[in-house]
Order: structure tokens, then C-alpha cells, then sequence
């Protein structure tokens, strides 16, 4: 049996996916973390399909969430796995490590596990609840902005403003990010179909919603 103690005294590039798979969460990133500061691991998802390149997994170590700010905050780490061609793909091993925050609005004084919006490189917590923010007001009806809506689907998404509105209302954001100092939000289902909101740096405030199919890997 494979233990923590054991997986400790390796380097955390010799830790195999078959390994991590055999231990606890929390072990599993006290193991493959133990050089970058984070918090006790909620859960170890690997990816059941898809067409990630032959001999290569992505694992994702999810911390626990905390309330901080104006709702619940957490790190998602993403653990590349790699095996040698033709070998066991639990043989692979760790190759690379990336952390992302993900925010979430609270429930009451609980966090959620799901609906969390990842938040891009460059988007910082307060950035990613001013994002929520504007969102939630535009969907309200509050201010005064300037709609362009295009939708490549027939959802009819763009019949009018109200159309609009009720759509985002049915949705919720799973990433934030920053393009030219204008606020993105994407929305939906990751890959599945997008709704990309995007919001302007400048006054006045333009609003521009884009439906579309994603482009295939």
C-alpha cells in the first residue's frame, strides 16, 4: 500500500498517477503540493474522456473553499501527469503543477461545491467579485448600458433586451478574465456552448454578448 510517509521521501516528479489515486485528497496534496503553500484538498478529479494527448492526464487537486471577501474562495490546482509512450498511463508522472482561484457566491455562511468562476491569470479576487457585480446589474436592469448582442446558435438569444437578460439569468459564469482592460465573462457549460459577456473599461459602459459554438480541439 502506498502511503504518504513513502510518497514524502520522493521527489515530488517521481509521484505517479496510479499513487496519487490511492490516497485520501488531503494526502494526496499534502504529497504533490508540499512546496507551494495551499489549503487541505477537497477532492482529486481526473478526466474521465475527452482527446488530451495520448500519454498525458490532467489532474485537478481542489482545495477546500473559505469565505473570504463576498463569498468563497479556493485554489484549483492542475497537475499534469506524463508517461513514457505505450506505458501504463499509471505510470505517468508528475510533470507540472499550476494553481488557479476560483470564487463562488456564498450560501449563507456555507460554501458550495460547484459554481465557481475560475479566474484567469491577471484577474485578481476583488477583480473577479467587481465582474459578478456588474453582471448581476446589468441582468437587473440597473444603469444605463448599450447592448450588441450576435448569437451564432438559434437560441435566440438576441431577440431583445429582455431576451437577454432572462438568458444570462439561466446561466452561470465559469471563467473571468481581462481583454484591453475590458471585463470577460464566459458562460454556460465548459465545452459546451459559450456565452461570452463583455463589459468596457470606459464609460459609457457597452455591454457586448457573443453566443457561439466552440471552435473543435
Amino acid at each position: 500500500m502506498i502511503t504518504l510517509a513513502f510518497l514524502l521521501g520522493q521527489p515530488v516528479s517521481s509521484i505517479t498517477l496510479a499513487q496519487v489515486e490511492k490516497l485520501s485528497p488531503t494526502a494526496a496534496g499534502d504529497a504533490v503540493l508540499r512546496d507551494r503553500k495551499h489549503g487541505p484538498i477537497e477532492t482529486f478529479e481526473v478526466p474521465t474522456g475527452g482527446k488530451g494527448a495520448p500519454g498525458v492526464v490532467d489532474g485537478q487537486l481542489v482545495e477546500r473553499p473559505v469565505l473570504q471577501g463576498r463569498g468563497c474562495v479556493r485554489t484549483r490546482w492542475n497537475v499534469r501527469f506524463r508517461a513514457v509512450p505505450g506505458a501504463d498511463i499509471g505510470t505517468a508522472k508528475v510533470e507540472r503543477i499550476d494553481g488557479a482561484q476560483e470564487i463562488a457566491s456564498a450560501r449563507g455562511n456555507e460554501c458550495a461545491t460547484t459554481g465557481y468562476a475560475h479566474l484567469n491569470p491577471g484577474v485578481s479576487v476583488e477583480q473577479g467579485w467587481e465582474a459578478l457585480a456588474q453582471l448581476a446589474a446589468f441582468i437587473a436592469g440597473v444603469g444605463d448600458a448599450k447592448l450588441r448582442c450576435s448569437d451564432t446558435t438559434s437560441s435566440g438569444l438576441c431577440r431583445d433586451g429582455n431576451t437577454v437578460k432572462s438568458g444570462l439569468r439561466a446561466l452561470s459564469p465559469w471563467a473571468i478574465t481581462r481583454k484591453a482592460d475590458d471585463t470577460v465573462l464566459w458562460m454556460g457549460v465548459p465545452g459546451g456552448i459559450v456565452t461570452e459577456v463583455r463589459f468596457s473599461a470606459a464609460p459609457p459602459l457597452r455591454v457586448d454578448i457573443k453566443r457561439k459554438v466552440p471552435a473543435p480541439f
